[in-house]
């Protein structure tokens, strides 16, 4: 029996390693594949400020070359790529798995105008003698605030991507999804909150949505057996 090819897009700072307990699981039932992106991995940054698009090129150049049926299985950051290649190429995937997906960006939220406010301000406080000591712990405050560990942890160019996709919103691509697409999310996701998870099931045409009860935003790290169970019930049969 040919196996279906499950191609895996990783979110922002995942790569084949954060996913291979997984892998693992799933190569019993597929042949898998997963994208490092640019920036994480194996892949190095590249010359200029991508965003959602040029990730999305990128990974359509390795999609293309696998020959078979194609799940495509994008996860947070790599759902909204994934989202875009679909969209853009709707004959390129059979079908598609969205999984904590972060295909809403608001350009402006309130936590986020707090934020910034907060980091202006604390640039200057921060430059006293007295006090400089104290912003790194004053950074880490903030960007937990913020619940975003993924800026925390980024830097130079990475850092100027980062700040590009997030203010890339795809809620408008999600009608022109034409693939049938399942949509996974853990109940308790502190990044990506289970309500976008609804949005998104309710704007693709042909989706399905299923919530993992207590699940978190990595479900392929803390509730992987679940995820596959889901793959292979929605999937192989």
């Amino acid at each position: 029996m040919i196996k279906p090819n499950l191609i895996i897009i990783p979110g922002w700072g995942g790569n084949f390693q954060t996913w291979s307990d997984f892998i693992t699981l799933a190569e019993r039932y597929f042949e898998v594949m997963c994208i490092e992106l640019p920036c994480f991995g194996n892949e190095p940054c590249p010359d200029m400020i991508w965003g959602v698009d040029e990730y999305a090129n990128f990974a359509i150049e390795k999609i293309k070359k696998i020959k078979g049926k194609k799940i495509l299985l994008g996860h947070s950051f790599g759902g909204q790529i994934a989202t875009y290649i679909v969209a853009k190429n709707p004959k390129l995937i059979d079908k598609l798995v969205l999984s904590g997906a972060a295909i809403f960006r608001p350009k402006k939220s309130l936590k986020r105008t707090i934020f910034y406010v907060l980091a202006k301000i604390g640039k200057l406080i921060f430059r006293l003698p007295i006090l400089n000591r104290l912003e790194i712990v004053m950074k880490k405050i903030l960007y937990r605030f913020a619940k975003s560990p993924d800026y925390t942890h980024t830097s130079g160019r990475k850092k100027e991507i980062f700040q590009k996709i997030i203010r890339q919103d795809l809620g408008y691509l999600l009608p022109n999804v034409k693939v049938k697409t399942f949509v996974v999310w853990g109940e308790d996701d502190s990044y990506v909150p289970v309500i976008q998870g609804k949005r998104i099931a309710k704007l693709i045409p042909d989706s399905s949505l299923e919530i993992i009860k207590g699940g978190r935003h990595g479900l392929h790290i803390h509730n992987k057996k679940y995820l596959l169970n889901i793959l292979k019930k929605t999937i192989l049969t």
